[in-house]
Order: structure tokens, then C-alpha cells, then sequence
């Protein structure tokens, strides 16, 4: 193994290591693809992880405004735009994501959509309707591009795991809720917002949110998340109906913690899930 072959593997193994820490919900998912779709996977769920982290501003932002998120984002679109530009960069997920790029293992407009929706959420959502859009545009595109990756081209399979990833961010929203909110994350559509008595432009006061104010916004945010789950179950075409229905479960693994975390009230930032929804995973990962 040459240096760069050395440098490439060292930089595939830290892409996994920050899903698994930053991400633990989808890396579990990903543990049931097969390994060539696995070693796509953790990139791609390791650059949502750090386009994310453009979303969490702090209060100060109020007078910058969303100017930081929107250079760290416009970096990354860079990388997928121009992927050589990884060597400049040195940085283990734009390496590898780079190199998945030039390999032609991944196309760039759907990491440019989620760059998009990332942006979009920076300069805030009017409506639920831009809100869904963009939760179909992030996790959903996430989960899409697993679904390209297992072979399937149906348009309605590939829509439906859109679902499945738009409606897992939802439930994850509603889960760390009170903890987004406080960290300067604009998550929830103005119109929400409103509704619950808040000042979308106060980032500060939606830190000190009242109780029946968060339960106005947990409720809003049940519905449309529930809104989103897939319909039916496992549906494929006849034709090797075996294979894409099986495709189809795994790409949209992630619902699977949608459903019970859409149930549920909102938790503590870092609880860890309990044994019974990582059982559930496993389970449904394992149906052939």
C-alpha cells in the first residue's frame, strides 16, 4: 500500500468514525447494507454530519446573520463541484467524498440538493410546505442516494425512501427538540413559530421556551412528520420483486426509528435509544 492508498484508507475509516459517533442512528441502518454500498454510505451520512453543523448557530447570529453556515456550506459545495480541490482542503470526509466523486460511485447533484436544503433552512422556512420540501431535500436525498446505490431506479421506490429519510428527520427533530431550538437551529418553519407565540428572528428567547409553547411545537411537528411516513409496505414491482423489495427495507431502515420516535415526547440531547428500538433496526434490517 502506497502513501496515498494509505491516506485514502485513514480517511474511509474516519468518515465511519464520525457517523458512528455523530451520527449513531444512521450508522446502525448502514451496518445492514452491503459492504460496497456501506463504504458510499458513511461518507455521505459524514458530509451531512458537517453540513449540519452550519445550521447550529450561535445566538450572536442574530446579528450576523447566517453568513457563517453559508461559507461553510459554499466550502463544501466547492469540494462537490470541483473534487480535486480535496487535496487542498485536507480534510478526511472532502477526501474521500472527493475521490467517491471522481470514481463516478456518486453523482453530485444530489449532494448539491442537500447542500440546497441546508441553505434554504439557514435563511429560514416560511411554511410547512418549504419545511417538508426541505426535509425531503436533506435526509430524504440521504437515504435516496442508498437507494441508487442498491440498484433501484424505480422513481416511486426512490420517492417513497425520500419519505422514509424526510420522516426519520422529523422524528429526530421532535426527539432533541428543546435542544435544537436552544442552540440557535432554525428547524421549524416561521409559521410555527408564530403560531406558538415566538419571535422567529429571537434565536435568544427560542433558548427559553415556555412548556406549553414547546408542546404546541411538538404537536405541529408529530403531525407533519407523521405526514411523511411512507404509505404501504415493502410494495415493489413483480418483476425480481424479491430483491428491490428487499432494497427498498434497507435504504429505508431510518423510518423504522420514525415510527417510535414520532410517538414520543421529546428526550434529552445525548440520551442514548433504548435496547428496544435498536432491536427493532436490527430485526427489520435482517427480513429477507
Amino acid at each position: 500500500m502506497n502513501a496515498e492508498e494509505d491516506a485514502a484508507t485513514r480517511a474511509a475509516r474516519a468518515c465511519a468514525e464520525i457517523a458512528r459517533k455523530r451520527d449513531p442512528d444512521r450508522f446502525l441502518c448502514a451496518m445492514f447494507l452491503p459492504p460496497a454500498v456501506r463504504s458510499v454510505a458513511f461518507p455521505v451520512i459524514a458530509f451531512n454530519c458537517e453540513i449540519v453543523r452550519a445550521l447550529h448557530q450561535p445566538v450572536s447570529s442574530a446579528f450576523a446573520g447566517p453568513m457563517a453556515g453559508l461559507i461553510r456550506l459554499q466550502w463544501w459545495r466547492d469540494i462537490v463541484q470541483a473534487p480535486e480541490r480535496r487535496f487542498q482542503a485536507r480534510h478526511d470526509v472532502a477526501m474521500t467524498l472527493g475521490e467517491l466523486l471522481e470514481e463516478g460511485r456518486i453523482q453530485p447533484q444530489p449532494l448539491l440538493t442537500m447542500l440546497e436544503a441546508r441553505e434554504n433552512e439557514l435563511y429560514g422556512l416560511p411554511d410547512w410546505e418549504g419545511w417538508r420540501q426541505a426535509m425531503r431535500d436533506g435526509s430524504g436525498q440521504m437515504q435516496r442516494i442508498v437507494g441508487s446505490l442498491l440498484g433501484l431506479k424505480d422513481t416511486a421506490l426512490l420517492e417513497r425512501i425520500e419519505e422514509a429519510g424526510a420522516a426519520y428527520a422529523a422524528g429526530a427533530l421532535l426527539r432533541h427538540l428543546p435542544a435544537v431550538l436552544a442552540g440557535g437551529r432554525p428547524a421549524l418553519p416561521s409559521e410555527a413559530l408564530v403560531a406558538a407565540g415566538l419571535d422567529p428572528e429571537d434565536r435568544a428567547g427560542l433558548a427559553k421556551i415556555e412548556p406549553e409553547q414547546l408542546a404546541l411545537l411538538a404537536a405541529s411537528l408529530r403531525q407533519e412528520g407523521t405526514a411523511l411516513l411512507p404509505s404501504g409496505r415493502d410494495a415493489a414491482p413483480r418483476r425480481n420483486a424479491g430483491s428491490q423489495r428487499h432494497a427498498l427495507r434497507l435504504a429505508s431502515l431510518p423510518a423504522t426509528l420514525a415510527v417510535r420516535d414520532l410517538r414520543r415526547e421529546p428526550v434529552q440531547m445525548g440520551q442514548e435509544r433504548g435496547l428496544g428500538d435498536r432491536l427493532r433496526v436490527v430485526v427489520r434490517g435482517l427480513l429477507r
